[in-house]
């Protein structure tokens, strides 16, 4: 029987104006629908007329000038390109994002912002699913793996191209359509390499990873914890005052990241209510 990853499948990927997806307005959106049986793919992309942070726009090249000048207005893309993921899910064709609560986040939000029906409120009360994210996979399948480098995390989707042998290209990242189209492979090199994911359906590879993504968020969480109390032990035995004032630094920016540690996959609940 053909798996699921041999026939179409869509991807999704924004960029978007911050880092916080409850504050973030997209920017830029790709929707991508990929035939590995056929080898193409179909990419629809848009750019929205909204401000473009200095900060987010060194990461993803967006300037508020272009967007101004080729965007169009947010509620106006935000209606078609939910319309269309939300026909996908009712299909039950699996939508692929990299880190899907933040882009599923930003995307519910930015809705609601704009007078815009979110992606669940075209569902006729149904879950959002399926979803597959290959971060949530990779760390399932490969639990541990060191940092590439300092700027270079273990999990970023940069490193999982380069892992699972679909390559980077540093100057077409960080655009919609190009990662977008990366977390398709990466996903579709899992299926291929790891029968304990590709001999579970669509609908068990969601929910499973609605618990892996808890599991996962739990166990990052109390690394920030034992880390932030071996800083505050450092920081009672320290002598020099500059030492010590660092240390408790450390200890409230590491509890401060335990904190922002979210466990709902694969989108954050609406005023954090499940």
């Amino acid at each position: 029987m053909t798996g699921w990853w041999e026939r179409p499948f869509t991807v999704l990927d924004t960029e978007t104006t911050s880092a916080d997806p409850e504050q973030a307005q997209v920017a830029s959106i790709c929707r991508a629908i990929i035939d590995p049986g056929v080898k193409s793919k179909d990419v629809i992309n848009a750019l929205i007329r909204v401000e473009m942070p200095a900060e987010a726009s060194a990461v993803n090249g967006l300037t508020t000038e272009m967007l101004m000048a080729e965007g169009k207005p947010s509620a106006d893309v935000l209606d078609e390109y939910c319309a269309e993921l939300a026909a996908v899910l009712l299909l039950g064709q699996p939508i692929i994002i990299a880190n899907a609560p933040y882009d599923l986040t930003v995307l519910d939000r930015d809705c609601r912002r704009n007078g815009v029906p979110t992606i669940s409120d075209r569902l006729d009360g149904r879950v959002l699913a399926p979803i597959l994210d290959p971060i949530v996979l990779d760390k399932k399948v490969e639990k541990f793996r060191r940092r590439v480098s300092p700027t270079q995390g273990a999990r970023c989707l940069k490193t999982l191209a380069q892992v699972h042998g679909v390559g980077w290209d540093d100057e077409l990242a960080h655009t919609a359509e190009y990662d977008a189209l990366q977390a398709g492979r990466v996903t579709w090199q899992l299926m291929r390499r790891y029968p304990q994911l590709a001999e579970m359906t669509l609908n068990e590879l969601h929910m499973a990873q609605v618990g892996w993504y808890a599991e996962q968020g739990e166990s990052l969480a109390q690394f920030f914890r034992r880390s932030a109390n071996e800083a505050e032990h450092k920081a009672g035995r320290a002598t020099d005052d500059a030492e010590r004032e660092t240390l408790l630094a450390d200890v409230a920016e590491l509890h401060g990241k335990a904190e922002s540690v979210t466990l709902d996959w694969p989108i954050r609940p609406f005023g954090g209510v499940r």
